[in-house]
């Protein structure tokens, strides 16, 4: 695990039960940015949407507890919002929530036993033992979980 991602996995910790004393899920946590200047992004939802009270409210109570526990060197911005409508899935509970929808999963690397695919964009219908199961085009994929590098849900305009 990269320096990066140990950071993140201690805003995660850090952020979560703050979050959820909101009632709200910590989506996901992100860190880039350019220009000697960090972003630290979370992405908080919740049943019925995100308002910005919450973000705001989430906000406060996560800058408090980093400023507290320090987990990033230098300056930084955090921001909170919600996760769009392209939302992230990254635990079988979003994999689960999200059964029926368009989703776009993306790998590592090219997967033998799925066509040498790398991207795999269709319905999710299964989500069993750590293994997606997508259609796309009529044909089932099974992707292993451990084996995702990205997956979100794609959103359909009509």
């Amino acid at each position: 695990m990269g320096r990066k991602e140990e950071i993140l996995d201690k805003v995660r910790q850090i952020a979560a039960p703050l979050a959820a004393q909101e009632g709200l899920e910590l989506i996901d946590a992100e860190i880039g940015g350019g220009g000697g200047r960090q972003i630290l992004r979370l992405f908080i939802d919740k049943a019925g949407g995100v308002s910005l009270d919450d973000c705001t409210a989430v906000s406060r109570a996560v800058s408090t507890a980093l400023d507290v526990e320090d987990p990033i060197e230098g300056a930084y911005d955090l921001e909170v919002s919600s996760p769009g409508l392209d939302r992230p899935l990254k635990t079988p509970e979003h994999f689960q929530k999200f059964l029926g929808s368009k989703v776009r999963v993306r790998t590592f690397g090219p997967l033998p036993d799925c066509e040498n695919r790398r991207t795999f964009l269709g319905i999710l219908q299964r989500y069993e033992n750590g293994t997606i199961a997508i259609d796309v085009d009529g044909k089932t994929f099974r992707v292993p979980h451990a084996l995702v590098s990205k997956a979100n849900v794609e959103p359909i305009f009509e």
